[in-house]
């Protein structure tokens, strides 16, 4: 009987060890395959667009200044880095950190002075959160994006006139665009857009004088990228 049991226990032993080897292959295979499956949903990128800004023709000060004629000629840009997570195969959603550069020049106007030429010094730090959704899946792929970027005030000021000039330290824009993007590769991505922005809230303080409306800003922006994908 001894013998018997002993016997029992010798030939399960190895089965017992089979499985378990089994067992614990078959975990790893299939362990291994998910995580191969299982695509990086985060993108790190660096863009940089020329801002071509355009609005009203005047804007108020105080003092002995009542105002200023702008003249949307100086070059304009944001440069940043963007962080997307991708929600399922064609949205992702995106935030990022930008200096944005939105110079202005024109002429100030007084009560006791002739017209005199002034540029007008305007740089935000910005941060825009949007949400894409890529039509295609193929390698070149065009997206929709819709957002608004949040505009912290770095610099704000009239170059020969800084106390007469009233700004706000804070606006938001929203916008609308387009781009299309190549994968370059396995981590890497190059893009091309188009956005149409528009302030949503006031630059300046004053926010109308006489028959003017004020903060009537919006930019057309043309921008260029890259992104990683992280793994």
């Amino acid at each position: 009987m001894k013998n018997s049991i002993f016997r029992i226990i010798l030939f399960s032993n190895p089965i017992s060890g089979t499985m378990k080897t089994v067992t614990a292959t078959l975990f790893i295979l299939i362990s291994t395959n998910l995580c191969a499956q299982q695509e990086s949903r985060w993108k790190l990128g660096l863009e940089i667009s020329e801002d071509k800004l355009s609005g009203e023709n005047y804007v108020a000060t105080s003092g002995i200044i009542s105002g200023y004629t702008i003249e949307y000629t100086e070059l304009n840009y944001s440069i940043g880095i963007l962080f997307g997570f991708n929600l399922d195969e064609k949205a992702t959603i995106s935030s990022g950190l930008f200096f944005s550069n939105k110079n202005v020049s024109g002429g100030i106007i007084c009560h006791t002075c002739n017209v005199i030429p002034a540029l007008i010094k305007q740089q935000y730090l910005s941060v825009p959160v949007s949400v894409s959704y890529g039509i295609l899946t193929s390698r070149l792929r065009p997206h929709l994006k819709l957002g608004f970027i949040n505009n912290v005030s770095l610099i704000n000021e009239l170059e020969n006139s800084n106390e007469y000039f009233s700004s706000n330290g804070y606006f938001i824009e929203g916008f609308a665009g387009m781009s299309l993007s190549y994968k370059l590769g396995t981590n890497w991505e190059a893009e091309i857009g188009y956005n149409y922005r528009t302030a949503l809230t006031t630059m300046y303080k004053e926010a109308s004088v006489g028959d003017y409306t004020r903060n009537k800003l919006t930019t057309n922006s043309l921008a260029i990228g890259m992104k990683y994908v992280i793994k």
